[in-house]
């Protein structure tokens, strides 16, 4: 499971920020429905925070990327595919986390 915080870049700098809290992996539908509560203009207007799970070398590979460049529906796959891992599959998976050390999301959930 990751835990995060999404806003509005345009609130944000306008300190207008409503942040809304997500849990994934989610169903698609329930982050539109989060980002439009944020009252996002469009994709590109998305600003994550504050990027947790519980999955120690999961959480530790999130917290070396930088959240600005990170997209939801990337980060949902990747909480998805954490959760569907068995248990000594998820092991060998996390094992890979820390000494290939991917330097993106994408790399993390397609190519490891």
């Amino acid at each position: 499971m990751i835990r995060l915080y999404v806003a509005s870049k345009k609130l944000v700098k306008e300190e207008k920020d409503i942040c809304v809290r997500l849990v994934l992996p989610v169903e698609e539908t329930e982050i539109w429905t989060a980002l439009q509560k944020t009252e996002m203009t469009c994709l590109d207007d998305c600003e994550i925070f504050d990027v947790i799970c519980d999955i120690a070398e999961a959480n530790e590979f999130l917290t070396s990327l930088e959240h600005d460049r990170l997209d939801v529906f990337e980060l949902n796959v990747f909480a998805g595919l954490l959760s569907a891992l068995p248990p000594n599959e998820l092991t060998v998976y996390c094992e890979h986390l820390k000494t290939k050390e991917p330097k993106s999301l994408e790399e993390a959930v397609y190519n490891i």
